[in-house]
C-alpha cells in the first residue's frame, strides 16, 4: 500500500484523518505480515484489534482467524470497515470505556484464549495497557506496535533511565520485550517519532504474590512520583507512616536509606509493597 493508495482510499470514502484519534496507518505489507506472525495465530484463536482504522492489519488478522473483535472510536472508520465484509466484529466505542469481561463473554463466550494485536493510538498506549491488565485476566498476549521511547520503558532495566513504575507494573504481570522497529516512513501520516513492535506475554505466575493489588499499584506509583528523591522521601510524602517505622522495613529489606525506587528490581518492590501494606 502507498500514500497516494491510502490518500485515495480517504477521498473515495470523505474520511478525514483525525488527530485527536491519533490516526497514523501502517503501509507497510512486509511489517503487516510480520506483525499477525509474531502472533502466531491459529484459526480459533480469539483476537482484539484497538484503533484498525482502515483495516490493513485487520485484512491480514480475519485471514489467519475467523475470531476477531475490533474497537473503532471513528464512526468513519467502521462505515468503511463495514463495507470491506471482512469476517469480523465491530464495537464502535471508545476501548477505555469499554467492560472488556463482558464484551469478551459477548463475542467469546467463556474463552480465555485471547490474544490483543494492534497499531495502538500513541497517545492513549499506557492507558490501554494498564486497563488490560488491571481489568480482565482473559488476554494472555499482546502483539503491539508503540512509540519507541514507550517500549524501552516497557522493557526498562534497574538503574537505567527507562525504568520507572510502568515498568515495574507491566514487568510484574508479564514478559515484555521489543521484537522490531519501524520507522516513520512506513506510516501515513508520518509520526515525528520512532515506532516499535513488542511482544507482551502474560506470566502464568508472578515471582511474589502481591498482599493486596490496589495497594501494590498505588505504591508502585507512589515511590517512583519523584525520581530524584530516594525511596524513603517519596514514601515520607505519600503516606503517613512513622518516620522510624519506614526506616525500619527498609533496612529490614537489606537497602540503604539513601536507594531511589529506580535501583530495585520487581521483585524488590512487590516485597517492600507487602511489608508496608501489612505493617503501615
Amino acid at each position: 500500500m502507498t500514500k497516494e493508495q491510502v490518500k485515495k482510499i480517504l477521498e473515495q470514502n470523505d474520511i478525514i484523518v483525525k488527530k485527536q484519534y491519533g490516526q497514523n496507518f501502517l503501509l507497510d505489507d512486509n511489517i503487516l505480515k510480520n506483525i499477525v506472525k509474531s502472533a502466531e495465530l491459529k484459526k480459533d484463536t480469539n483476537v482484539i484489534e484497538i484503533g484498525p482504522g482502515l483495516g490493513f492489519l485487520t485484512n491480514y488478522l480475519q485471514q489467519a482467524t475467523t475470531n476477531v473483535l475490533c474497537y473503532e472510536i471513528d464512526e468513519q472508520m467502521v462505515e468503511h470497515l463495514n463495507e470491506l465484509n471482512y469476517n469480523i466484529s465491530i464495537i464502535n466505542d471508545d476501548f477505555l470505556k469499554r467492560n472488556l469481561n463482558k464484551d469478551f463473554k459477548n463475542i467469546f463466550d467463556n474463552s480465555n484464549n485471547i490474544t490483543l494485536v494492534a497499531n495502538l493510538p500513541y497517545y492513549i498506549t499506557t492507558p490501554i495497557l494498564l486497563k488490560v491488565l488491571e481489568e480482565t485476566t482473559r488476554i494472555d498476549k499482546m502483539i503491539v506496535m508503540m512509540q519507541t521511547e514507550v517500549a524501552k520503558r516497557l522493557c526498562g532495566k534497574p538503574s537505567t533511565k527507562d525504568y520507572n513504575a510502568l515498568s515495574v507494573l507491566i514487568q510484574y504481570f508479564t514478559n515484555p520485550r521489543i521484537i522490531f522497529n519501524v520507522s516513520p516512513k512506513s506510516f501515513f501520516p508520518e509520526p515525528n517519532v520512532e515506532s516499535s513492535v513488542v511482544m507482551i506475554e502474560k506470566k502464568e505466575e508472578p515471582l511474589l504474590e502481591v498482599e493486596n493489588l490496589d495497594f501494590f499499584l498505588k505504591f508502585n506509583r507512589n515511590i517512583f512520583a519523584q525520581r530524584r528523591k530516594t525511596l524513603y522521601n517519596n514514601i515520607q510524602k505519600a503516606y503517613n507512616y512513622d518516620k522510624g517505622l519506614i526506616k525500619k522495613i527498609i533496612k529490614e529489606n537489606n537497602l540503604d536509606e539513601s536507594v531511589r525506587s529506580e535501583e530495585l528490581d520487581v521483585s524488590q518492590i512487590v516485597k517492600l509493597a507487602n511489608d508496608f501494606y501489612i505493617n503501615g
